[in-house]
């Protein structure tokens, strides 16, 4: 055994595992939003920066990840079209919940996190389910021809009888990223909308997101913590099919991942809009970071007294 082993070392093939990778390689949704086509090659590029990161056990957070069982799920096929593909991640991400397991789901698209969303629905019938978009963006745009998209994950979400509106958190948007009509939509389905201006001040965006999924964790018994990377500022975040010059700062995303891991009702986390092709390895690096740290987390759990 070498005597600095990496993330990669400790992660297994299969669905069973505390914390269990799925990817879902495809963008067919980017391209229908009029977004950037690259990141159905996000799981792979994800995968081979896993190879590079992460010491198991971490000196200064004092927290060991031998003890943590990590599984790879592998991918959703990738040349089905985009509907199979979404049912496809929707059963395979509640088989994952169903079997104890915390999926980790890594696109692809935006349009990954409604299907997510309906496999915890599905998995956990009876649990009032809450969700956090972490997104520049408020994806809640209609469809375009019938066809789910990159932009329409939550307006899908929010038209679902299973889910109550008010358990719905956009977190970090940002007013020049969205419409008017968009805001308004939101908040009649009774979604809350927490501004990029809101949590941007002075060192606040990780203490603001710690409380914001405490508050929701207070109503629901499940929690899902969707995170898009363009959510994050170009400059650490420049492979994104939409890049901000503003944003979340790298340090915040892994401090949010964090929180994630080591709150006891997050049950599903999502990654979306990697796009390897845009740029590789600085982006990469960083979507690999936030699974390091929200591992980091679920290690930490403590069981409810």
């Amino acid at each position: 055994m070498t005597d600095d082993p990496r993330l990669a070392d400790i992660i297994q093939p299969g669905q069973e595992g505390n914390v269990v990778l799925l990817g879902f390689p495809c963008d067919d949704g980017v391209e229908i939003n009029g977004g950037r086509p690259g990141a159905r090659h996000g799981p792979e590029k994800f995968r081979s920066w896993i190879r590079r990161y992460g010491t198991i056990d971490n000196p200064e957070m004092n927290i060991d990840l031998s003890g943590l069982s990590i599984a790879d799920a592998g991918d959703i096929p990738a040349d089905l079209p985009l509907d199979q593909s979404h049912t496809t991640l929707t059963q395979q991400t509640a088989s994952i919940i169903q079997k104890g397991g915390i999926p980790f789901v890594v696109g692809g698209g935006n349009d990954q996190s409604y299907p997510n969303a309906c496999a915890l629905l599905d998995a956990k019938p009876d649990n009032a389910v809450g969700v956090i978009n972490i997104d520049a963006h408020l994806d809640v745009r209609p469809l375009k021809n019938g066809q789910a998209h990159s932009g329409s994950p939550f307006r899908l979400l929010l038209e679902d009888s299973r889910f109550a509106g008010g358990h719905f958190i956009e977190f970090a948007a940002q007013g020049s990223q969205v419409s008017r009509e968009h805001t308004g939509y939101v908040r009649q389905k009774g979604g809350h909308i927490i501004w990029y201006s809101e949590v941007s001040r002075g060192d606040s965006a990780a203490q603001a997101f710690r409380n914001t999924l405490g508050r929701l964790a207070w109503e629901c018994d499940s929690l899902f913590v969707s995170f898009d990377l363009d959510s994050i500022r170009a400059s650490d975040a420049p492979g994104v099919s939409c890049p901000g010059v503003m944003g979340l700062r790298a340090k915040e995303a892994f401090e949010m991942a964090f929180t994630a891991g080591i709150h006891p009702k997050v049950d599903l986390f999502d990654l979306s809009e990697y796009n390897p092709l845009i740029e590789e390895e600085r982006t990469g690096r960083l979507a690999v970071g936030i699974f390091y740290h929200f591992c980091l987390g679920v290690a930490s759990r403590r069981e409810p007294s």
